[in-house]
């Protein structure tokens, strides 16, 4: 039998879509995310395959364990699954680490546990949500949908690595006060550069929460700066 040929599994539809809507996703991540059943390395296989079958595309960028990491995003033959997925958008070269860094922070977010109460059970990558952005219109990293008991809500997340400017993120929250049925959850740097947004995000009266990634990575609840309130919390109390 040829190596690309492939009997598609329901799990498969879900690493494909996953891989197409985050631009570029490590095995590790689809491992979290997908099958968290799964071990990394019997992953890694199958993704080998769908990838030979051109289902998805990947590619070998320098660093990570073993001195290379490899990256996977909707290969040629993904339009098979989705006509969504033709002429998939994947990230430039230059935005590989943030783009890294997105896909562990759903991986985060999608942690039974992690944020206490608030379960995560939606989620679109900005792949995604570039197929219905509007010029001029806020481009978040993720959005999210959540629970918590009768509570529902919704997140545009943004990976803030700590090169945006005061200027850009004043930017960036003036156009997000044009979208007032989600709050935004930036995850940043440290807790210091988390709190210093937030205090920007009040003087503008944007609905804005923070944290940082290695809160969001701990096994306690993570505490988020409130913009709107002025406070600190833990994440579930905001449900």
């Amino acid at each position: 039998m040829s190596r690309s040929y492939i009997t598609l599994r329901p799990r498969d539809h879900e690493l494909v879509r996953a891989a197409w809507s985050l631009g570029w996703v490590t095995c590790r991540v689809l491992t979290d995310v997908i099958s968290p059943m799964t071990s990394p390395r019997t992953l890694a296989g199958r993704l080998a395959q769908l990838a030979d079958a051109r289902f998805l595309r990947r590619r070998r960028i320098v660093g990570g364990p073993g001195g290379h990491l490899w990256l996977y995003g909707a290969g040629p033959k993904a339009s098979a699954i989705d006509p969504a997925y033709a002429n998939a958008w994947r990230p430039p070269d230059f935005h590989l680490a943030h783009t890294i860094e997105v896909g562990d922070t759903i991986a985060a977010l999608l942690t039974p546990g992690r944020l206490g109460a608030i379960s995560v059970n939606e989620w679109k990558g900005q792949a995604e949500l570039r197929t219905w952005h509007k010029p001029g219109a806020a481009m978040p990293d993720l959005s999210v949908r959540w629970t918590s008991g009768e509570c529902a809500g919704a997140w545009l997340v943004e990976v803030d690595r700590g090169t945006e400017s005061r200027h850009a993120l004043r930017s960036k929250f003036l156009r997000y006060l044009h979208t007032p049925a989600c709050e935004v959850l930036i995850v940043t740097t440290s807790d210091e550069r988390a709190r210093n947004i937030a205090i920007l995000a009040r003087e503008l009266g944007a609905a804005v929460l923070t944290t940082d990634r290695r809160a969001l990575r701990a096994a306690d609840v993570p505490q988020v700066y409130d913009a709107r309130s002025g406070r600190r919390r833990l994440a579930d109390e905001i449900a």
